[in-house]
């Protein structure tokens, strides 16, 4: 299989766990409990970012990878972007972790 080229839809039957944020477990020491995240109901009609990482906390991904995106959120979505998915091998609860420790507090980035 080929990667996406801009522009083309993605595949239908697509479907990860995901935990979003919700305030009532926003500490560290409170787990979400995962959601199914489909991308055919979840992209429809949106223009999303998908960003492959090795890993949560690994230093290339912490230090690199996440903090430009977040830096460049509002140029983003001026450019009409709805959403950006980082998609990686960890788990939902991982990745959930990671997103607390970078404080993503909302939909924008996944």
């Amino acid at each position: 299989m080929s990667g996406l080229k801009v522009g083309e839809q993605f595949p239908e039957g697509v479907a990860f766990q995901y935990i979003p944020h919700q305030e009532e477990t926003a500490d560290f020491k409170v787990c979400g409990i995962p959601i199914k995240y489909d991308t055919a109901k979840e992209f429809k009609d949106k223009k999303v970012v998908i960003v492959s990482i090795p890993g949560a906390f690994t230093p290339t991904c912490s230090a690199s990878h996440l903090p430009g995106y977040i830096e460049h959120k509002d140029e983003l979505k001026a450019k009409g972007v709805d959403q950006v998915i980082f998609l990686a091998y960890n788990d939902p609860f991982v990745m959930s972790g990671w997103g607390k420790a970078n404080n993503i507090k909302d939909d924008f980035i996944v």
